[in-house]
Parts: C-alpha cells; structure tokens; sequence
C-alpha cells in the first residue's frame, strides 16, 4: 500500500511541490478529515483519490486552515460555470469528475493523457483541463463565466503536466 510520507516525496520529485508545504498541507486536510491518519508507529496508507485530494490542495494555493474548503470547491466547479444537473451523461457534472478520470487513467498506465496539463487558479475558484490539441475545458463556480476573470488584479495559477504527475502515481502505487 501507498505511504502518505511516500506521495508527498515523489510529488517533490516529479511535480515539484515542495516537501515542506506538502506536509503542512496534508496535517492540515488529516485534521479535517480528508485524509487519513496513520495509527501508533504506522504511516498513514493512501489510495489513488487521497493523492488527487492533496494535489488539488497543494494547487490551489490557499492558507492551511482552507486546504479542505478548497478541495471541495474546486472538486465541485462545473463545466464553463454551467448548470448540468440536467446534461447527457457523457457530459461531466464537475470538476472533480473529469480530474478522477483522467488521472485514473494516469495511473492505469495510459500514455495519452501524458499530455494533458491540469490548471488551478489561486485568485478564484477556476480548474482548466488544457487537452492535447489546444483545447481547454474550464470549470467555474455555478453561474460564473468562465471566459471571464473571477476577480481583478493578477491570475496566479498552477499548472501541473500529467506526465509528471503520471509518473509520481507509478512511483507511488506501483513502485516504478
């Protein structure tokens, strides 16, 4: 099984997130309850979905105490800020859906998400899906425009290549 202490090794390693803020950011989701703790003298065992809560925290950039606040605001973001209660099912409801997808197929081995970049905005609750062939799938808050800036002043983003991040899942749960 994967080590919390493990993912947060490989994420400095391959995605660049620092040991140091992941740590503080991941004591902070265990406290909220997002993460699991480890027992007496045992690390903490995550599964695929604990990882993608802690890159999705680390992402979005915001004071510890909001890390778990964050993680479910960006998890929730619909397509363009649309309402799609009512959409095909092959349409994403949120968020989190289309991040769980395709990271579950990062961690399955499949090489053509490798180059996919994920996107999280700082400024405002905003995630992009930037595809390989220029295209970009934003997701906003409901009722937002996801053409349109959330706030005023500077965007401070976070981009994180799924090839760095695909090759940490393989570090983590499989070893490679």
């Amino acid at each position: 099984m994967a080590t919390l202490n493990a993912a947060i090794a490989a994420l400095e390693r391959r995605v660049g997130f620092p040991q140091s803020r992941a740590r503080q950011v991941a004591r902070s989701l265990q406290e909220a309850g997002a993460l699991p703790l480890g027992g007496p003298g045992k690390p903490p065992e995550i599964n695929i979905d604990d990882l993608v809560t802690l890159v999705i925290a680390l992402a979005a950039d915001v004071p510890l105490h909001q890390s778990a606040d964050a993680v479910r605001a960006y998890r929730n973001l619909t397509p363009g800020g649309a309402d799609v209660s009512r959409a095909p099912a092959s349409v994403p409801r949120n968020a989190g859906e289309e991040i769980d997808a395709i990271i579950g197929l990062a961690a399955d081995g499949n090489s053509d998400v490798r180059g996919v970049k994920l996107e999280f905005v700082a400024n405002w609750p905003e995630a992009a899906v930037r595809w390989h062939d220029g295209s970009i799938s934003r997701f906003r808050e409901l009722g937002a425009l996801a053409a349109v800036w959330g706030a005023g002043g500077h965007r401070r983003s976070t981009t994180i290549n799924m090839a760095a991040l695909a090759d940490a899942i393989q570090e983590v749960f499989t070893g490679a």
